[in-house]
């Protein structure tokens, strides 16, 4: 059970508490203190975070329109995002220079390629640097997701000085609005590393100099953030396999104790897979809430590749035409464990949604080519008769057409249910309304309110 799952379960037990007493706070604390220490959150850390829960949850005085266990769930989710980094930061939309530091193994290199292709989206320029002269593969590496996202490249393998590749690349790529450049790691930040990296900061000059480090160093991002900080002035972060690693609160946590801006996070190993770091909403996705700004950005950012509107995705009147339209748009807004995150889903769909594989996908739309536009926009004409026809025409099985419908009715569900849930209460300032989502997604029993 991954931190997400344990901090909801702590926050479910508020909801389903029949009575409500100082006990009752207790238990949800210990529920939260055992998430976050297995996150690999400091100790003290969590030790503080707890008493500022019990502290503000057992006021007498409640904020105007809340009832207790409203006050408590909000008090709540409020430390937790403060905890793993409070109000947003964002990162600068049009940076010169961006230099990538950080120990070797970090995922640096995989990481450049990510963040150009971000700015390239938002229209800029850019352009990727090697200076990775100490890793053998990382100019292969760099100059093949360089090729793969059509990104103007340059490093040169036999030369060994990074500070000079980097003036080289400087000259070779002027003509772009953002320079990205990667530099060497190593397995601490020694005098060697630290030097070479001075010498490219001089030659670079860059606005921006970025620490990336794995999730799975958990707690230890403090030390390296604030290493990496005195010996060339790191002013942002970006956290890499976050969508695996038990120890991602433990990095935020960190980081945020650091005074480390985290910008970025990369969430699997697409080079679409990098995700502005915004506390809120990212704490709301891995507890099962959802985020709707984060899903609807996806959909805007391929709405030009494929005929995908995230009108169509929310809107109520879901038919197997709208369906057939997101299933060219699925691979590339990731698979649907991650679209189903997003949503707030993840919990509620059946795992032979969650699992569904491109092969699966693209049989599906082979059997929508056998539909008229009149069974697509109609499913509940898909008599028996009509399953047949489609089965033949595609050459599938009669099982695979049924199997079709019945996903369909599920993700229908799924959108009918969704659809309900007013989106300024995800975004709407002062907090957020962490009791409306549970109930949206949970069960909705009336509950005695009782408070000692």
């Amino acid at each position: 059970m991954g931190l997400g799952e344990k901090l909801r379960g702590a926050m479910e037990s508020l909801r389903k508490a029949t009575a409500f007493d100082k006990n009752t706070v207790k238990e949800v604390v210990k529920g939260i203190q055992r998430a976050l220490i297995s996150a690999d959150v400091e100790v003290s850390l969590v030790l503080d975070l707890s008493k500022r829960i019990e502290a503000e949850s057992l006021k007498e005085k409640l904020p105007k329109g809340l009832n207790r266990r409203e006050h408590v769930l909000k008090v709540c989710y409020d430390e937790l995002v403060a905890l793993i980094g409070g109000k947003q930061i964002e990162a600068p939309e049009k940076p010169k220079s961006i230099l990538l530091v950080g120990l070797y193994g970090m995922g640096k290199t995989t990481s450049s390629a990510k963040l150009a292709k971000h700015y390239i989206k938002r229209g800029l320029k850019v352009g990727l640097v090697c200076a990775d002269s100490y890793r053998p593969a990382a100019f292969e590496q760099l100059q093949q997701l360089s090729s793969k996202a059509k990104i103007p490249f340059y490093g040169n393998p036999k030369e060994k000085n990074a500070a000079k590749i980097v003036a080289e690349g400087l000259k070779e790529l002027k003509k772009v609005d953002l320079v990205i450049v990667d530099s060497a790691g190593r397995d601490a930040l020694n005098k060697e590393l630290s030097d070479e990296i001075k010498a490219i900061d001089k030659v670079l000059n860059p606005t921006e100099k970025w620490l990336v480090i794995g999730a799975d160093v958990g707690q230890l991002a403090k030390k390296q953030a604030t290493a990496f900080h005195k010996a060339v002035g790191v002013n942002g972060v970006l956290i890499t396999r976050m969508d695996g690693s038990a120890k991602g609160g433990g990095a935020l946590s960190a980081c945020a104790l650091a005074k480390a801006p985290v910008y970025f996070i990369g969430v699997g190993e697409k080079l679409d897979d990098l995700e502005a770091f915004d506390a809120d909403r990212y704490l709301s996705r891995i507890m099962g809430y959802g985020d709707l700004a984060a899903l609807l950005e996806k959909a805007k950012e391929i709405q030009g590749e494929e005929e995908l509107s995230p009108e169509d995705l929310l809107k109520g009147e879901f038919n197997l035409e709208i369906f057939y339209k997101q299933l060219a748009a699925t691979r590339k807004m990731g698979p649907m464990t991650k679209v189903a995150e997003m949503l707030g889903m993840k919990m509620q769909l059946p795992k032979e949604m969650l699992d569904m594989t491109d092969e699966k996908l693209d049989g599906f739309k082979v059997i929508m080519d056998s539909m008229t536009v009149e069974e697509k926009r109609n499913p509940d004409k898909l008599n028996k008769s009509r399953i047949l026809r489609i089965a033949r025409g595609s050459g599938k099985s009669e099982a695979d057409v049924r199997e079709l419908i019945k996903q369909f009715k599920q993700m229908g569900k799924v959108f009918k249910k969704f659809r309900k849930i007013d989106e300024k209460t995800l975004q709407k300032k002062g907090g957020f309304d962490m009791n409306k989502l549970a109930s949206m997604f949970g069960r909705k029993k009336k509950m005695k309110k009782h408070f000692r």
